[in-house]
């Protein structure tokens, strides 16, 4: 049996000091501390919040799970390395044009911060991308048919737009395996998009966002066991 616990909290996205980013600093140490509220399909669609620990150095991130078919848990912790793109020193899957999409959809979806909606459809689409078909083949639960056209629409504007966008501010967060409590499987990979030089500067605090956030194929919250 396994049981997926999940605790709303309010998401508050904090930064961490830019060399965390980078993996000059070692491993990160993620910790799913909140899925968040939205749910489509009986599973968390993110952006999740986690706690984050470089170098010394601890903050909490939202990121984006690119990874279906690995679960997490809320209070799971792990070692995850780093990769940009294009160089995806350390990505868990393969394929530069997948991760160029993925990259593309974690943007729009941070971009449509103030619409659950649209990224519940745009983290489906995430999805899709490295395991296709799992929208339209959803083992948890239902999705509508106007969800399934919206993220055939994301999908086919990724495909469109991908290979020429700017992905500078796009961070993967690979699991490292064996650092996963024994009683779980595999983390996921996640994906975060880190604020602009710019932007820091009007903070005035020097920091970047270093997190990958998770779907863990966590049940809705009225879903809350899955029996084997």
């Amino acid at each position: 049996m396994k049981t997926f616990a999940a605790s709303i909290f309010a998401l508050i996205l904090f930064v961490a000091p830019a060399a965390l980013a980078d993996g000059s600093n070692g491993p990160t140490t993620l910790t799913l501390t909140n899925p968040g509220p939205n749910v489509m399909g009986g599973v968390y669609v993110g952006p999740y919040t986690f706690t984050a620990s470089t170098g010394g150095q601890q903050s909490q991130t939202q990121l984006v799970c690119d990874d279906f078919k690995d679960d997490v848990y809320v209070g799971e912790t792990w070692q995850a390395v780093t990769s940009t793109i294009p160089s995806l020193t350390n990505a868990q899957f393969s394929g530069l044009s997948q991760y160029e999409q993925v990259a593309y959809l974690t943007q729009q979806m941070f971009a449509n911060s103030n619409n659950p909606q649209a990224q519940a459809d745009i983290q489906w689409a995430i999805w899709d991308i490295f395991d296709p078909g799992v929208s339209s083949n959803d083992p948890y639960g239902t999705i509508s048919a106007q969800d399934q056209s919206n993220i055939a629409g994301w999908l086919a504007a990724a495909q469109a737009n991908a290979g020429s966008g700017d992905y500078a501010d796009v961070l993967l967060f690979t699991p490292v395996a064996g650092t996963q409590p024994s009683q779980y499987g595999a983390p996921q990979e996640y994906v975060t998009v880190t604020p602009e030089p710019g932007t820091l500067a009007l903070f005035g605090i020097g920091l970047v966002v270093f997190g990958v956030i998770a779907k863990r194929r966590m049940n809705a919250p009225s879903m809350r066991q899955d029996i084997a």
